[in-house]
C-alpha cells in the first residue's frame, strides 16, 4: 500500500466543496456523504494507484497526473513509485476548465 499525501491546495479544494454543500447548498447529509467519498477515493488510490486513467492534458505537464471520478469532481493525483507514495494534487468540479486548475 503507498503513503498518502495532500498538496495544502487539494485539502482546500475539499474543504470547500464540502462547505458549499453544507452551507451554501444548505444540504450537510450529501456534504458528509461527499467527504467519505473523497476518503474512501483517496484511500483506493492508495491501494491501486495505477488502476485509475492518465489525465492528458493540452499542455503537457511535468508529472505524469492520474484522476479518479469522485461524485461530480475530479481528484487529480501522482505516484511516486520510488517513495511509494500517492500525492492528491487537486480536486475539482468536473465541468470547470481543467486546464486552467492544473
Amino acid at each position: 500500500m503507498y503513503k498518502l499525501e495532500f498538496l495544502p491546495i487539494a485539502k482546500d479544494d475539499m474543504l470547500e466543496i464540502i462547505k458549499y454543500n453544507a452551507k451554501d447548498l444548505k444540504n450537510s447529509v450529501a456534504a458528509e456523504r461527499l467527504a467519505e467519498e473523497f476518503i474512501t477515493s483517496a484511500d483506493r488510490i492508495c491501494e491501486f494507484p495505477y488502476s485509475n486513467s492518465v489525465y492528458t492534458p493540452i499542455k503537457p505537464l511535468e508529472t505524469e497526473y492520474r484522476r479518479i471520478i469522485v461524485n461530480n469532481y475530479l481528484m487529480f493525483y501522482t505516484v511516486d513509485e520510488g517513495k511509494k507514495t500517492v500525492t492528491i494534487m487537486r480536486v475539482i468540479y468536473a465541468k470547470r476548465n481543467i486546464e486552467k486548475q492544473l
